[in-house]
């Protein structure tokens, strides 16, 4: 089954959303921008079509591992990336033991995002 190019981000500042979707637009990614955990579980086809999800963990209210954990209960939940500007070594480990593919720090090597995401969706294309 292949999975959707739609990309669900879901970060609180206005301009990691905003540069984050005109860089997949312009790899040929479709994207679904939400500023809270709250706004992306309050909007019901959210998650239709999604291949993936880039979710910030220093969200304003839940935090961003909160939202998963809620995101982990779905019978089919997307590849998750998680970004923060969180120097800790701890949060790219405790994202790695959820579940997600990988954690990645601000500010985002973009070449490395994109090469995660083909990678990623090509993976679950000849699953």
């Amino acid at each position: 089954m292949a999975l959707s190019q739609r990309i669900v981000i879901v970060d609180d500042e206005r301009a990691v959303r905003s540069g984050l979707s005109n860089l997949l637009h312009s790899d040929g990614y479709s994207t679904r921008l939400f500023e809270s955990g709250e706004a992306l579980l309050s909007d019901d086809d959210a998650l239709s079509e999604a291949g993936m999800l880039i979710i910030d963990v220093g969200l304003k209210g839940m935090s961003g591992f909160e939202l998963y954990t809620i995101l982990k209960q779905r019978p089919v939940l997307p590849p998750v990336i998680f970004i923060s500007a969180d120097p800790e070594e701890t949060t790219l480990w405790y994202a790695i033991a959820l579940g997600a593919v990988t954690f990645l720090r601000k500010p985002i090597d973009v070449d490395n995002l994109l090469t995660l995401i083909h990678g990623q969706l090509s993976q679950e294309d000849v699953r």
